[in-house]
């Protein structure tokens, strides 16, 4: 049982020392295509708390734009929030006489937003998220957040898993001795008569390439990881 302890924890160790090495080197005629990163569908606006409201923060994204959209999100929040305290507190008058229950309605409103505004894990927050260039970006968009008091804001980094498109230019000279055995393959079946309903097609082998250190293996998506850095605003 030790031995399988132990080995799992070299195997974490290894896979991590691993995840951090450089990609390796491509061939020179291979070009690579980024693929968009993959993220969930964003939720409605007047979605509930449940569903976390995420804005995805590029470059090219207007600052003020952007601070807009936190505020109208939080905006929206505080009024779920004071109609769920309103519904709370009219559950809680139930039971009560009506005359007390005119007197103290107000009262208890807000002591329960006050109640549900002092709970942090209750109040909704809106997350902002950038990697790459928009990282800078997300730290301007924090430090116009923090110098409003009425804003509670929370930095966190971590990784995003990205998979990009490996393709491969053909040289002229590989070309031409593929178009002439093709040619002379065409004749040969020809000449032989033989019978074959598939049409033909020419098979680019991309399990092996030779290149100026030899036989290296070669691919058609790499995956790389990207640092990304998470903005949470919350009203106070």
């Amino acid at each position: 049982m030790a031995e399988k302890v132990l080995a799992g924890r070299v195997n974490k160790r290894s896979h991590r020392r691993n995840a951090g090495q450089k990609l390796p080197t491509l061939p020179p005629d291979a070009q690579v295509t980024k693929r968009p990163l993959l993220h969930p569908a964003l939720p409605s606006p007047y979605a509930g708390s449940t569903q976390q409201k995420v804005i995805y923060v590029s470059n090219k994204t207007p600052f003020m734009s952007a601070v807009k959209r936190v505020e109208n999100l939080l905006h929206l929040s505080d009024k779920r929030l004071v109609q769920s305290a309103t519904q709370r507190s009219k559950d809680g008058q139930k039971t009560r006489r009506r005359s007390e229950r005119e007197a103290d309605e107000i009262l208890s409103i807000a002591k329960q937003l006050e109640n549900a505004k002092s709970n942090v894990e209750e109040r909704e927050q809106v997350v902002l998220k950038g990697t790459g260039q928009a990282i800078s970006k997300i730290m301007e968009l924090g430090l116009w957040f923090q110098q409003r008091d009425e804003y509670r804001t929370t930095l966190r980094t971590g990784t995003v898993v990205a998979v990009d498109d490996v393709h491969y230019r053909q040289d002229e000279k590989t070309a031409d001795v593929d178009a002439i055995g093709s040619k002379v393959a065409q004749k040969e079946a020809e000449d032989s008569m033989e019978a074959s309903t598939r049409p033909t097609s020419r098979v680019v082998k991309r399990e092996e390439r030779v290149n100026e250190d030899g036989k290296t293996e070669v691919e058609e998506t790499r995956i790389r990881q990207l640092s990304v850095l998470e903005l949470r605003v919350s009203l106070r």
